[in-house]
């Protein structure tokens, strides 16, 4: 049924010549064969280095110094990062070098410190006092220390004086250079916190910075909307006619152009509108579609393949193909998705799946997989409580078999961290959770040794106080708002209530019973900015257009407000894995695979309502 709305690195070169044994017989007995011989052909790179260093070894320091640097450069060059630390480690630092020798050698240390990933030995190799005066050092040393530093800076989430860096450097680069470098900026800007660095003051920077920072704030602000987001950019071009930016866009901005000239004219949505989540999924992407109707925008034509209550729906996605869609957002069934994944082959059209395949499927050309998965909550919270120094870990969850990939994924990515569970337990929908707070604290072990004492002493004014546990540093729930609300307070009964909950968003049902939520404070959990904030301005108009939802159902609608901001997205964000989209279900990003994301937001439980966490 259809329903339409008209709305390389550097390497090597080793070639392997395999000589044919030669054998000979007799008679008698047979030869063993000989052992295929392999040539290395030396490559023009390694012929240079032998060159350089069979010079070095004739010649005197300083010249036998730089002939030395001369072939680190290239064993760098062609992937000889070891050989490279050796050679540079025997050249004597301490010795009567001259300046500029200093200098490179400096530089050379700097990089190999970079390539073997030790940050903090990089950073400390250029603070070195040899580079204090920077009108002192040539372009190509200038050039050098500037990227590196804007490299260590980026590492070290210091984003501004990596754009700093970078925009000294800009003049001292030839054209192309440029170009990239502009790229790298924007790579830079749009891959950090955005809202850290427009809260950033930049009044004393430069002109150039100042005009970065206001592209950057017009991108983010029409994040929502690639044809007013493309006016903004021309209007921010012709106001900052003499910014490097200006005549030549980054190239993730360049291709918002070409995107929209080439926008689908019709797409299709291939959801079980009758069934609860496709309902809640389509009231999203409707919500999204008549707004920016409504505000005058150009729509696609959007058509809905109901795949209700149908395990086929796949016949349904075929007839979108054949019926001219120009792309497909659906299904949202896991096993189609799965089987469109194991096909192997590039989609017929641009499709957003909304639903995950397996893990590792590999990149189908075309496809994303978008969807609300558990496993970008259970990896935030875990990584919300390691960066709040917390080790060890309790597990709780229901009990139950679909609730053992939770607390595998949990464990799994916990360990991986380098913590530790020390208790894991679950619970049924009993109403007494006392029981299970008990064991997952070894509280009923410390009641078994007294009620042994009791047995043992034959006197019955023996006072006891149980002991919980100490090695547990937190507890990661997953429970339902019902469940949550008992479990908080029995934690607290029973000698607990001072270890951090970690939940996931099941915990928190988006506000709607602030009184009843009071048994829930102190419980830090991540949610969609659908939920927690009120900055969409969506949100007020989907609430009053549709049925007052629960937590449950504003998240699937939220999904489908994204499924629809997205749609116009997804090729920018999968040719520039940095760029994202601040969406309603959380800050996305599309991984290698075309899978999509999500960041939440972090939130504590004050009052028996939410507050948004800071970064």
């Amino acid at each position: 049924m259809t329903t339409t709305f008209i709305v390389s690195r550097p390497g090597i070169l080793l070639l392997c010549i395999l000589m044919p044994a030669l054998l000979s017989c007799t008679t008698t007995a047979p030869v063993e064969p000989v052992a295929p011989v392999e040539e290395i052909v030396a490559s023009p790179e390694l012929s240079a280095i032998e060159d350089l260093l069979e010079r070095a070894s004739r010649s005197a320091s300083p010249a036998a110094d730089a002939l030395k640097m001369d072939a680190a450069r290239l064993q760098i060059d062609t992937g000889l990062i070891t050989e490279a630390g050796v050679l540079i480690g025997s050249i004597d630092a301490a010795g009567d070098l001259p300046t500029e020798l200093r200098v490179r050698l400096t530089l050379l240390n700097a990089e190999l410190a970079l390539l073997s990933a030790d940050t903090a030995g990089a950073e400390q190799i250029l603070e070195n006092p040899l580079f204090a005066d920077m009108a002192s050092l040539n372009s190509a040393a200038q050039i050098s220390l500037r990227s590196m530093r804007s490299q260590v800076y980026v590492l070290t989430d210091q984003p501004m004086n990596a754009v700093r860096e970078r925009i000294q450097l800009a003049p001292l680069l030839d054209a192309q250079a440029q170009t990239e470098n502009r790229n790298a900026i924007w790579a830079v800007l749009a891959g950090s916190s955005r809202s850290r660095i427009l809260a950033s003051d930049s009044s004393s920077d430069s002109y150039e910075l100042r005009g970065w920072l206001e592209l950057l704030r017009l991108v983010t602000s029409n994040q929502g909307d690639i044809q007013e987001q493309l006016r903004s950019i021309g209007q921010w071009r012709n106001t900052w006619a003499q910014h490097s930016a200006a005549e030549s866009l980054p190239d993730a901005l360049a291709l918002l152009q070409d995107i929209w000239d080439n926008r689908p004219s019709e797409i299709a949505l291939v959801l079980p509108v009758q069934e609860p989540l496709g309902k809640a999924i389509s009231e999203g992407f409707m919500s999204a579609y008549y707004d920016a109707l409504a505000r005058g925008k150009d729509v696609p034509r959007v058509r809905i393949y109901d795949t209700s209550f149908r395990t086929d729906v796949l016949v349904l996605y075929d007839q979108a193909v054949d019926e001219g869609m120009k792309l497909i957002i659906g299904p949202v069934l896991k096993d189609a998705v799965r089987r469109i994944q194991r096909s192997g082959r590039p989609m017929p059209v641009p499709t957003l799946a909304l639903n995950y395949g397996d893990p590792g499927g590999g990149i189908i050309e075309d496809l994303y997989q978008f969807g609300l998965a558990p496993e970008d909550e259970i990896m935030q919270a875990a990584d919300t409580a390691w960066a709040a120094g917390h080790r060890n870990a309790a597990v709780l969850t229901p009990a139950g078999e679909e609730y053992l990939r939770i607390q595998d994924t949990f464990v799994s990515y916990w360990s991986a961290l380098g913590g530790r569970v020390v208790s894991i337990d679950n619970f049924s929908e009993a109403r007494d959770y006392a029981p299970v707070i008990k064991r997952i604290f070894s509280i009923d072990a410390s009641e078994a040794r007294a009620e042994q004492i009791r047995s043992l002493v034959p006197r019955t004014n023996i006072e006891f106080v149980p002991r919980r546990r100490q090695d547990v540093d937190f507890v990661f729930l997953l429970a339902n708002p019902a469940e949550g609300r008992q479990i908080k307070p029995t934690l607290t009964l029973h000698f607990a209530g001072d270890v951090p909950v970690y939940a996931m968003p099941s915990v928190y049902d988006g506000g709607s019973n602030p009184s009843a939520n009071q048994d829930l404070n102190g419980i830090i959990f991540n949610d969609a900015p659908w939920i927690l904030e009120q900055t969409d301005p969506l949100k007020s108009a989907a609430d009053s257009t549709w049925a007052a939802a629960s937590g449950p159902v504003q998240r699937l609608r939220a999904m489908g407000v994204d499924a629809y901001r997205l749609y116009l997205r997804m090729e920018q964000m999968r040719a520039f894995p940095y760029m994202s989209l601040e969406g309603a279900t959380g800050t996305l990003r599309i991984l290698p695979d075309g899978s999509i994301h999500r960041a939440l937001r972090n939130a504590v439980v004050l009052n028996g309502e939410a507050s948004v966490l800071g970064e």
